[in-house]
């Protein structure tokens, strides 16, 4: 039985996120933990609250929150029921990023479904900051689900990569379930920025990851092109791709196909989800 965890903040984008991740997973006997985590503002001294008022606050925030988790199981309770699903809702008093680390480990978290979305006015779709900080510093799992993203069967899942690093086949297991619980087509893509031919390593990589691959449907695909976000971008568009799925081992090819610095400044052009591998 797979465990994954739901975080929420209560806005639409994370119940996005939820809804995609139910879907996804309908045909799955799964255990789902939805996760919210809240602190104390920060005050400055000259803003200075005693103890009893700080008490009284948490006390406030805890009910509130648990209320809105509440209202979220309520609205997973409205949609048509699987038998098959679990539900169990988790507070936290903790900053995200320490929270997240507590409940995966005490829970055995197997896959964390996070919503994110585009800046205001712009088109790109933003990692974030806590999506950004899960990534570098959890070590699980994740799939980030645009906040305009609507399910659909991933017929097309791309698998990009410049062959650099070896996955080995825990790293590959989550790809290789959702291939074959929904019988998709894995479509590996090779973004190369020269015309250099693969040497003996990267050629065994490859070779590996088409063995990890044996039992679903697959295809392998080189581009060209100095612009490594619009070679996926343009792939993704013309294969009509529904998830794209990465293993950020090689953190540099990572961070430089979305030509941004650091994680949680990735952004990339699209509604497709990303499925982040480990």
């Amino acid at each position: 039985m797979k465990n994954v965890l739901l975080p929420t903040d209560f806005s639409e984008n994370s119940w996005n996120a939820i809804q995609y991740t139910l879907e996804l997973f309908k045909d799955e006997a799964c255990n789902f933990y939805v996760f919210n985590s809240y602190r104390l503002p920060v005050y400055t001294a000259d803003d200075f609250v005693g103890s009893s008022t700080n008490e009284g606050l948490e006390e406030t925030l805890h009910k509130k929150n648990n209320e809105n988790l509440d209202k979220i199981l309520e609205r997973i309770s409205n949609l048509k029921k699987n038998p098959k699903h679990t539900f169990r809702k988790v507070l936290e008093y903790n900053f995200f990023l320490d929270a997240i680390k507590e409940v995966v480990k005490k829970n055995g978290i197997d896959l964390i479904a996070m919503g994110t979305k585009g800046a205001s006015g712009a088109k790109e779709i933003f990692i974030g900051t806590n999506t950004g900080d899960v990534i570098n510093k959890v070590k699980v799992p994740l799939i980030v689900i645009p906040e305009n993203a609507k399910y659909k069967f991933p017929k097309e899942i791309a698998f990009p990569t410049d062959h650099n690093v070896f996955y080995d086949r825990r790293s590959l297991k989550l790809l290789l379930k959702i291939a074959e619980l929904h019988k998709s087509t894995v479509r590996v893509v090779h973004v190369k920025a020269d015309k250099l031919e693969l040497n003996q390593e990267q050629k065994a990589n490859k070779d590996f990851v088409f063995e990890c691959l044996e039992k679903v449907d697959k295809s392998y695909h080189t581009l060209h092109n100095l612009n490594l976000e619009d070679a996926l971008n343009c792939f993704s568009q013309s294969r009509d791709v529904d998830m794209i799925a990465m293993v950020p081992k090689n953190l540099n090819f990572f961070q430089k196909l979305f030509f941004k610095p650091k994680v949680e400044e990735i952004s990339y052009h699209t509604n497709i989800p990303l499925l982040v591998l480990y």
